[in-house]
């Protein structure tokens, strides 16, 4: 009878051990691909994390609330799937701010959510970065003199939402 219930107790273990590290290996399979960033909230464009210093909201035609990782990513999402723009995040102060009603940064050398690092696809391979949607970069500014003085030491040019909108429109274009 013991020997019965040792082997039970045996196989179980040996149960348990093979599930834990099929989920072991299934949670680092979604990790090197890139489906999840440990925890971390992903671009609905372009899949990188978000960065809370250019992050961009947008209301989908569904009503709901999305983030994307810079005004470019937001900007083409909203053109590409509808919806309207909502608030972008000011470079400077670090608040939320209207965002068609923000000054816009175009091309600076600032790109924290830019990379010419290669990636890994959703399919697991390596991509190397030929383009990168969120270039050239974007930085929202509620008050002018604040892009100016950016624009200054970081270069890049001075754009209207109007503007920064046409320029994506022309971007996507060209793809």
């Amino acid at each position: 009878m013991a020997a019965i219930s040792a082997r039970r107790n045996a196989k179980i273990g040996t149960f348990v051990g093979v599930a834990v590290i099929c989920l072991a290996a299934l949670a680092g399979y979604y990790v090197w691909t890139g489906r999840i960033a440990g925890g971390k909230p992903l671009c609905e464009v372009c899949r990188r994390v978000i960065q809370p210093t250019t992050s961009f909201r947008i209301v989908g035609i569904d009503g709901k609330i999305r983030t994307a990782c810079c005004p470019r990513c937001g900007l083409t999402s909203v053109i590409k799937n509808g919806g309207k723009v909502l608030d972008v995040i000011d470079f400077s102060t670090k608040k939320r701010i209207a965002a068609a009603e923000a000054i816009y940064l175009e091309g600076s050398d600032i790109m924290q959510c830019c990379s010419t690092a290669g990636f890994r696809a959703a399919e697991g391979t390596y991509q190397k970065i030929d383009y990168d949607r969120c270039m050239p970069s974007l930085l929202a500014f509620s008050r002018r003199s604040d892009a100016e003085a950016v624009r200054q030491t970081h270069g890049g040019t001075i754009i209207t939402f109007e503007q920064a909108r046409e320029s994506v429109v022309r971007q996507l274009q060209r793809q």
